[in-house]
C-alpha cells in the first residue's frame, strides 16, 4: 500500500480511529528511529536532562511553591503526590521521577509532610497565614 491509498481509506475513519491510528503510527516511527539512530536518541536525552535540571532550580522558593500548592492539593497517597509534583512542572517540559523523589524528600524533611509504610501522605504543617483583606461597601 502506498501513502495515497492509505490516506484515502484513512478518510473513511471516525475521529477517535483516526487519533489512535496517529498514535500508533506516531509510536512505530519512533521505535523505528530509535533502532536506526541509536546515539541520537541517547544525546536528545541527555540534552532533555540538562534542560530539567536548568529549570528545576532545587532553592528554597521551589519548595515553598510547590509545599503551598500540595497542602491545597493535599493528595493522599505517594503516587498521587509525585503526579501532582509533576504536573506544577509539565509546562515547563517537565521534571524527572528522581527530581520529583528529591521534592519530595525535601518536603519530608522540612515537615510539610509525612508518608507512611502504606504511602499514605499526612500534613504536618499547615499553609502560612496571609493577610486578611477587608471588604469595603
Amino acid at each position: 500500500m502506498i501513502y495515497d491509498e492509505i490516506a484515502l481509506v484513512c478518510e473513511q475513519l471516525g475521529y477517535r480511529d483516526k487519533l489512535r491510528l496517529a498514535q500508533l503510527l506516531i509510536q512505530q516511527a519512533r521505535k523505528e528511529e530509535e533502532e536506526q539512530n541509536p546515539q541520537k536518541r541517547v544525546e536528545k536525552k541527555v540534552d532533555a536532562s540538562l534542560r530539567t535540571q536548568e529549570t528545576l532550580p532545587s532553592n528554597v522558593d521551589t519548595i515553598a511553591y510547590v509545599a503551598e500548592r500540595i497542602l491545597k492539593l493535599k493528595p493522599s497517597k505517594r503516587k498521587s503526590l509525585a503526579k501532582s509534583v509533576g504536573a506544577m512542572f509539565q509546562f515547563q517540559g517537565g521534571i524527572s521521577d528522581s527530581d520529583k523523589e528529591k521534592i519530595i524528600s525535601e518536603l519530608q524533611r522540612l515537615n510539610y509532610i509525612d508518608i507512611d509504610s502504606n504511602n499514605r501522605v499526612t500534613y504536618k504543617q499547615q499553609m502560612p497565614n496571609k493577610p486578611k483583606t477587608k471588604r469595603v461597601n
